[in-house]
């Protein structure tokens, strides 16, 4: 009984030791909500760049200091969609013991190579011909001898088949089925998939120019932020001539102990692309969190380009929460010694995301306290009144000895 006592006593100690030794250093408050729900809390440049490398540090509080499982997610550079869109039936004809076919419309004579249909699940083999019409009277082969087979779906009582074909565009195409011997299978749509490519939403902002020093052979350019952000492209615009393409290295000023463990200044290469008039001139750094980044960029012969703009992008990150309303809710981060939460919604991670609504958080705030300044006490030699006492201390010494000179001298000058 005792030692349970004991052990309940340490554990009890632990979490209390755990909830003192959590320091975040920076917060920023949620979005207020109007209806209970998962929501997309679009992360912020300035936030993202104070997390840790990993981002394991960020956590979501309630009002009453209750932590809120999320779950992280990013824009893809690109994703695709594809729907299901029908071509007309226009005419649909089965016969037992003999050759069924189906005629559908392609009306904008699109170029195809392949068609999908849905057909209900049937365990038999059958042999098809395609052949296409611009007038329905006249019809040319396109593919003959097709062998239909396993068109049965485990999970549905249907199942998608498609047929590829030499790219056509005829204005109707005739699926024809052999039948004979057999009972006819059961066709209820016929189309193709729209494939649509959907570029991923990006956070853009300005990179701000300090300065550029040019030389003979290179020009050297210095981005400075305010504060560290977080991004993973550079968007150069440049102005000077008309054709040019420049070697161009991305750089970061780094501090390292010498070989006499004294400090030094070097610059590290973090990506390198080429400047060149026919491109969008970006480069993919891979994701970091900085404050002043440099450009090298090599000449040659050439007269030195002149860097306008720069412009840092990344896709958008969201921290995805089940968020309810009149409760406020608000981001910590900043605690170095925290490792990524474990939360049991990533095996949802599929059925939460889609369709979730997007909303912001506030600036970020520091919650370090501000260091006190030490207000230094005047020096006696700051003092206006000290330094006109010792002018003038001097003033009159200086007027008491010209004084005895001049007796000196005038005494000399009677004898």
């Amino acid at each position: 009984m005792m030692m349970k006592r004991k052990f309940s006593w340490l554990i009890f100690l632990f979490s209390i030791s755990y909830a003192m030794g959590q320091e975040y250093t920076y917060k920023a408050d949620v979005a207020s909500i109007n209806e209970t729900a998962y929501y997309k809390i679009v992360l912020s440049p300035e936030l993202l760049g104070k997390l840790k490398t990993d981002q394991s540090d960020l956590r979501i509080f309630d009002n009453n200091g209750k932590e809120q499982p999320y779950l992280r997610h990013q824009e893809l550079e690109v994703s695709s969609t594809s729907l299901f869109k029908e071509y007309e039936i226009i005419e649909k004809e089965y016969k037992e013991d003999a050759i069924s076919h189906l005629i559908f419309h392609n009306p904008e004579k699109r170029e195809i190579d392949n068609v999908s249909f849905i057909v209900k699940n049937t365990d038999v083999q059958k042999r098809a011909r395609l052949s296409g019409s611009d007038d329905q009277e006249n019809w040319y082969v396109i593919k003959d001898n097709y062998l239909l087979h396993a068109m049965h779906s485990k999970n549905a009582t249907s199942e998608l088949k498609i047929l590829n074909f030499p790219l056509s565009d005829y204005t109707y195409f005739r699926l024809e089925i052999n039948d004979n011997w057999r009972l006819p299978i059961n066709i209820l749509k016929v189309g193709y998939y729209d494939t649509h490519l959907i570029k991923g939403i990006s956070t853009e902002f300005d990179y701000p120019i300090a300065h550029q020093k040019d030389s003979l052979k290179t020009s050297f350019v210095k981005l400075e932020l305010s504060e560290k952000k977080y991004l993973e492209k550079l968007s150069i615009k440049v102005s000077g001539a008309d054709y040019y393409s420049r070697y161009t290295n991305v750089l970061v000023k780094k501090e390292r102990l010498n070989s006499k463990k004294k400090e030094e200044v070097f610059f590290q290469s973090i990506g390198t692309f080429e400047l060149n008039s026919n491109s969008r001139n970006e480069v993919d750094l891979g994701g970091l969190s900085v404050k002043d980044l440099y450009l090298e960029i090599d000449n040659k012969d050439n007269q030195p380009l002149i860097v306008e703009k720069v412009t840092a992008s990344y896709l958008n990150q969201y921290a995805v929460v089940e968020l309810e309303p009149q409760t406020n809710y608000t981001l910590k981060f900043g605690d170095k010694n925290l490792r990524s939460p474990e939360y049991d919604l990533v095996a949802f991670e599929n059925k939460i995301i889609p369709g979730t609504t997007k909303i912001s958080h506030s600036e970020v705030i520091s919650l370090m306290p501000l260091k006190e300044t030490k207000v230094k006490a005047p020096s006696i030699f700051e003092n206006d009144y000290f330094i006109w006492f010792v002018i003038g201390a001097v003033g009159i010494v200086l007027g008491l000895i010209s004084v005895k000179m001049i007796k000196e001298m005038g005494k000399k000058n009677n004898t």
